[in-house]
């Protein structure tokens, strides 16, 4: 039975092979290098991914040090690695399981597929934490950059997931697993002021007026010390109709439906 590697990424990164953890890689250039391929999924040449890890050094030292580091990644983990001619990649059509393309395909879909309840589920389920958080590598800018922009996007994409939950569960009349999700929306991004007002919006649907006025004070103290900015006039409104107690369902629903 094949052995399946096992890339952990989001949150502190870990690496397994069928669940045993692999702790020979100390090196964090190894560990890096590992981390782009199986992310990106693609084939890079020796010469980029040298200038990659190794800006600094002249081409030769950077080859000889990517050598290097390759044959640590082969020890480790080399009936994952396919090397051809110049080029070095990880075979993820294997037996290797990254959390960080499943959670993609989970908010954003497969093969022509819509995301489903579920599958949005299951993403967030994933999203342990920042990718690669607390993960460093010195003397390393263009990969430090990388790290940069994969985490801006993923966190979007956890923010887009929670979204499309809040919405489902509006919909399905479940107002209290909306609120988990307008909390966690928040958690990942606490002066995203439709997050505030989608949790408003909730705690007054569920009955929690209190709760949601005192939700608008929140974003109104957040937005001040973040962005220097007022609530926008939405927000205002709506903190108006929940406290007029004016405010209503938008449409009619079961009260104990569910998402599925």
């Amino acid at each position: 039975m094949t052995k399946v590697l096992k890339l952990d990424l989001l949150g502190r990164p870990k690496i397994a092979i069928d669940d045993v953890p692999v702790t020979g890689l100390v090196s964090a250039k190894a560990r890096a290098l590992l981390f782009y391929l199986a992310v990106t999924g693609e084939f890079h040449s020796r010469q980029w991914l040298a200038g990659l890890l190794w800006p600094n050094m002249p081409e030769a030292d950077a080859r000889r040090n990517l050598r290097g580091v390759v044959m640590k990644l082969r020890q480790a983990v080399g009936e994952y690695l396919r090397l051809e001619h110049d080029v070095l990649g990880v075979d993820v059509a294997a037996a290797v399981w990254v959390d960080v393309r499943v959670f993609q395909e989970g908010v954003l879909g497969k093969n022509g597929r819509f995301p489903t309840p579920a599958s949005l589920r299951t993403a967030l389920d994933l999203y342990r934490g920042e990718f690669l958080e607390d993960f460093h590598v010195r003397e390393a800018p263009a990969f430090e950059e990388w790290v940069t922009q994969q985490r801006t996007y993923l966190r979007e994409l956890a923010i887009k997931a929670c979204m499309q939950l809040i919405s489902h569960c509006l919909q399905a009349g479940d107002y209290a697993a909306g609120i988990t999700y307008a909390r966690k929306l928040l958690t990942l991004d606490p002066a995203r002021e439709e997050g505030h007002q989608q949790l408003m919006y909730l705690l007054a649907l569920s009955g929690q007026r209190s709760a949601a006025l005192a939700q608008y004070e929140t974003c109104r103290r957040i937005l001040q010390t973040e962005l220097g900015i007022e609530p926008a006039m939405e927000t205002a409104a709506l903190y108006e109709q929940i406290r007029a107690d004016t405010l209503r369902p938008p449409f009619s629903h079961q009260s104990s439906a569910r998402i599925t």
